[in-house]
């Protein structure tokens, strides 16, 4: 039986170091840091392991109650919504800065929600600032673990305490594969909505401001006994547009999210069509091999009687536009209204197969034997001839095409073969690897 995993709460006022301290302990940079107050706005997951235990980690933005800005505002609501489902709350402090009156605001509504909490008092770069660290037991708490972020100072003791708590851990088939699926996009075209109607919870902050998600946030769902990663990421802008270094680090953590991913799913809005940063995030997916699914959002804007002619329309369009990944499937949804989400999951599982499919040798030699025979191969160097094929791989599905000579074939011809190879497979979706190989001198005599 699987247990529930032990989770754990990273909440404190802003630029107390909550992110740096996640960093730590998950011990790789997910969530941004920087030195300015307010970078981390959405709730950031990880996983961290002490001595064979492990546990879920969360890091949080930074807790303002007074403040009328909107995202603030959802960073509260986010917060009070995931601490109702976790095991303990870090209680982050800054020992440079002493108590201040935000620190006690936060204090209040941690022991409001009933959940255990200890205070992490950071930024204890020296021994001499240890000290200082005491003063937080004046909140009337009884545990304090003086911790330096910058320095690793202070982390066994605090891991120690925290692996004490953990019970039950939830059990995990290693060899389970579970394929990745970055969200990804422009700014402001519906990513985040489409997550967080998703996995029917708002893990994203979502709102009408461009640039909301800067990090990325990934979530493991399940549909229909079916398991998928999906990754959040912040909307990508032209560079000459950007103004904030979160903003061009986050863009960066956008490209690194479609390379880590198995699968990509590009959300663009129907009314403004695919723009030039939306054919450079999928030039980016197709370079580096990975499943493609476009989703045309906002579709709920179309007058229902017009649907369907548009749909032809755009579709077209969109051939027209992005040729180079004519053989990503298009789906039609509003992330707003929650509509051709199934659809849309149901494309997703089945681009993952064809991603990850392997065809029979004999099969695929006899349609490769076909297609030579339609159109024969042309050299201009000399005579060239090509014995067979075998698929090599797959995610993705990756041929070997065994040839007389070391020489490439044509562009052109690896294109025509690569086409008849989606004629009788199908491959929706997914990318095709074509590898020229010299037959090996035993295998022609």
């Amino acid at each position: 039986m699987k247990t529930k995993d032990y989770t754990v709460l990273i909440a404190g006022r802003e630029n107390v170091g909550k992110s740096s301290i996640f960093n730590k302990l998950i011990n790789r940079q997910k969530s941004i840091v920087d030195d300015f107050p307010g970078v981390t706005r959405d709730k950031i997951y990880g996983e961290a392991e002490w001595m064979g235990k492990k546990f879920t980690l969360i890091d949080t933005g930074g807790l303002l109650f007074h403040e009328q800005d909107r995202i603030k505002s959802e960073v509260i609501k986010i917060v009070k919504e995931v601490i109702k489902e976790v095991d303990l709350v870090l209680f982050v402090v800054d020992v440079t800065a002493g108590i201040v009156p935000e620190d006690r605001e936060v204090y209040d509504f941690i022991k409001q929600s009933g959940v255990p909490f200890v205070v992490v008092a950071n930024k204890v770069d020296t021994r001499e600032k240890e000290i200082n660290a005491y003063e937080f037991h004046n909140l009337g708490v009884d545990l304090v673990f003086p911790v330096s972020a910058a320095h690793s100072y202070g982390f066994d003791d605090l891991l120690d305490y925290i692996t004490g708590g953990i019970e039950a851990l939830k059990a995990v088939d290693e060899n389970e594969k579970i394929t990745s699926v970055a969200i990804v996009g422009r700014e402001n075209v519906g990513k985040s909505s489409l997550f967080n109607a998703l996995v029917k919870e708002e893990r994203s902050i979502v709102t009408e401001i461009p640039g909301t998600t800067r990090d990325s946030i990934d979530t493991l769902i399940e549909y229909e006994g079916k398991k998928l990663l999906l990754i959040d990421t912040a909307g990508v802008k032209k560079r000459k547009n950007i103004k904030l270094k979160a903003e061009e680090y986050s863009i960066g953590r956008a490209f690194m999210n479609i390379k880590r991913g198995d699968m990509a799913v590009l959300v663009v809005d129907c009314i403004d069509g695919i723009m030039e940063m939306d054919k450079k995030l999928l030039g980016y997916a197709v370079e580096n091999l990975k499943a493609v699914v476009i989703v045309a959002n906002k579709w709920d804007l179309i007058e229902q009687s017009q649907r369907e002619a548009l749909k032809l329309k755009f579709t077209e369009y969109l051939r027209g536009v992005a040729k180079f990944v004519s053989f990503a499937p298009i789906v039609y949804v509003s992330a707003l209204k929650s509509k051709g989400l199934e659809e849309l999951l149901d494309v997703v599982f089945y681009v993952e197969k064809q991603y990850n499919s392997r065809i029979k040798t004999s099969l695929l030699n006899k349609v490769f034997q076909q297609a030579i025979h339609e159109k024969a191969v042309f050299s201009r160097s000399g005579d060239i001839k090509i014995y067979y094929i075998s698929q090599v791989e797959s995610a993705p599905p990756t041929f070997a095409v065994f040839v007389n000579k070391k020489e490439k074939l044509d562009v052109s011809y690896m294109r025509y073969l690569e086409n008849k190879l989606r004629e009788s497979f199908g491959f929706e979706g997914s990318p095709i690897k074509l590898k020229i190989k010299p037959r090996q001198k035993q295998e022609e005599k």
